[in-house]
């Protein structure tokens, strides 16, 4: 339960943990998103869709409350018995609205299993026995499972049956055109994984966003709306692969035939890459090669790569192996490329090995690192940063870059990072702002005072880059005091270059020895080896010239 209090910058109502909602929390945040919805995309809508938001604009207040608590519900059913909240007047009244308004349908044809997952296991025992009264002597029942009964019912009475007798007894009521809300609800947030908890959050001061422009439309036409939405549901689909194998052909085909701007791309070619990964494991090596040929981003080239040599066609496999050598993808595919077939091939960063009597397993291996650090050698201080110390401070710098109003950046208000923060095209679409922020940077000073500002200023605000726990554990202003400002400048500016690529595999431990100089640290315990990216980091470490090494744990015998 929470309670709400006006955020005067906003306008819109903060929420209180423990105590009840205002009245009309739910209900508003229906009628902006809507609202907002029509404004915006309006010429986008179909008439049907349209009018259906329209319907809800114009309803009493009781049935718009009721239809958006129905919204932020698991349906497709609920049970009318089951519906109570204070803030409606009359629960009937609002379903008679929206039924007659076409947004709600009263006791709908749907799937038995549907209607009967709705009632609990004594209700569910009770009416099996009601409509199969010759079960009353089986002691055996009441022991079974839900699932189980309801197994029960749906293998031995027709469907018209049960549904004829449960209305009898209970009203049940769908929400209408499920797909036209879920629409709006894209349009608004434009990502499938952001729904109504997105308001929640923010309201109970969870997550804080960065105020953005929103100076371009996400979706320019119908066309390209059902194309986006054709997309998503062939990626989610992708996802579904281990359970219906036989799908992989059709949605191959219909996946390739997909064409968009750079966000299409992307989406499209992480949905190939689990399918041809799937096929690989399934030993389909033709067909997972012909669909990694379809990919023209790192690692496809690699895993046709090493299926051909696995496959002894060493003509095939060199011929692509000269074609990654001479124009990589990406870095990482040129690690690849220089390491693949010459053993001890590529970057070899500094190790040393220290040697404990055993490990615990009550303890992750990192943190039994730093312990020992701290015992046996020179360290003062450290933390287990991880991926979070160049990434926050990467995200720290270059704020103003992250979050500038470039054309399609930000396409709802509860964005925590540009569309296009992953894409290769970064840094091409914002030169001049990076450059220009770089420039005013230059200067030690302004440096410093930038990144404390920065941390000040933007505290708590969501960025995906910046882990804001990481400065509970240390200071912005500690970590300036070890790391050197031109060390911090060159990592970030690295780092920013390539986020795609190097936004994970970063050193586990940031250490600062007795002398005052920090190190980067990556742990590896018995067996373990460093990633691709990871040695990617310490090829970069050493021409940036910034103090890291790998540590190696040997359990000693006893």
């Amino acid at each position: 339960m929470v309670v709400a209090r006006q955020n005067l910058s906003t306008g819109r109502a903060m929420l209180t943990p423990s105590t009840p909602a205002p009245e009309d929390y739910y209900q508003n945040n229906c009628l902006n998103l809507f609202g907002y919805v029509l404004e915006r995309y309006g010429d986008l809508l179909a008439p049907n869709e349209a009018n259906l938001l329209q319907q809800y604009l114009t309803a009493s207040d009781d049935a718009q409350r009721l239809l958006a608590r129905l919204l932020t519900r698991r349906g497709p059913l609920f049970r009318l018995d089951k519906l109570t909240y204070k803030e409606i007047g009359s629960i009937d009244d609002a379903v008679t609205e929206l039924s007659r308004r076409e947004m709600l349908a009263v006791n709908p044809a749907a799937p038995s299993d549907q209607w009967l997952a709705l009632l609990k296991k004594e209700e569910l025992l009770d009416f099996l026995l009601r409509l199969s009264p010759s079960k009353k002597s089986d002691k055996q029942l009441a022991k079974l499972r839900k699932a189980e009964l309801m197994k029960c019912v749906l293998d031995g009475i027709p469907d018209r049956r049960i549904r004829h007798a449960y209305v009898r007894e209970l009203t049940v009521i769908a929400i209408c055109a499920p797909q036209t809300w879920d629409l709006a609800r894209l349009l608004y947030f434009g990502e499938i994984h952001q729904d109504w908890t997105t308001f929640v959050l923010k309201d109970l001061g969870m997550i804080r966003y960065e105020a953005v422009h929103l100076s371009k439309r996400q979706f320019d036409n119908r066309k390209h709306l059902e194309a986006y939405i054709d997309l998503l549901r062939l990626d989610r689909l992708s996802h579904m692969l281990s359970d219906y194998p036989q799908i992989w052909q059709p949605l191959f085909e219909q996946l390739v035939t997909i064409s968009g701007d750079r966000f299409f791309a992307r989406r499209r070619d992480r949905a190939l890459l689990r399918i041809a990964g799937h096929l690989e494991k399934l030993e389909m090596f033709e067909e997972a090669v012909t669909t990694y040929e379809a990919i023209s981003r790192h690692p496809a080239r690699e895993r046709m790569i090493r299926i051909n040599a696995k496959n002894g066609q060493l003509d095939a496999a060199n011929h692509l192996l000269e074609m990654a050598r001479s124009a990589p993808y990406s870095e990482e595919e040129r690690q690849f490329a220089d390491r693949f077939g010459r053993r001890g091939g590529g970057f070899q960063p500094e190790i040393f090995t220290v040697e404990v009597p055993e490990l615990d397993s009550d303890q992750s291996i990192e943190e039994q690192a730093l312990e020992y650090l701290q015992a046996h050698m020179d360290t003062a201080f450290g933390i287990h940063a991880e991926n979070s110390l160049i990434k926050s401070l990467t995200g720290l710098v270059y704020w103003p870059a992250i979050f500038a109003d470039v054309p399609g950046a930000f396409t709802n208000p509860f964005q925590a990072a540009p569309n296009d923060l992953y894409l290769d095209d970064f840094i091409e679409v914002r030169s001049e702002i990076i450059t220009s922020l770089e420039n005013g940077l230059a200067n030690d000073n302004s440096f410093r005072m930038h990144l404390q500002e920065t941390v000040r200023s933007k505290f708590q605000l969501a960025n995906n880059l910046v882990d804001w726990s990481l400065f509970s554990q240390v200071s912005i202003e500690r970590i300036l005091k070890f790391m050197p400002i031109d060390h911090i400048r060159r990592l970030t500016a690295f780092q920013i270059r390539h986020l795609a690529q190097f936004r994970s595999g970063m050193p586990d431990l940031f250490v600062v020895h007795a002398t005052g100089a920090y190190e980067l640290v990556e742990v590896k315990g018995p067996g373990d080896q460093l990633q691709p990216v990871q040695r990617l980091w310490f090829k970069r470490f050493a021409e940036l010239s910034i103090p890291a090494r790998v540590m190696k744990i040997k359990v000693g015998r006893h």
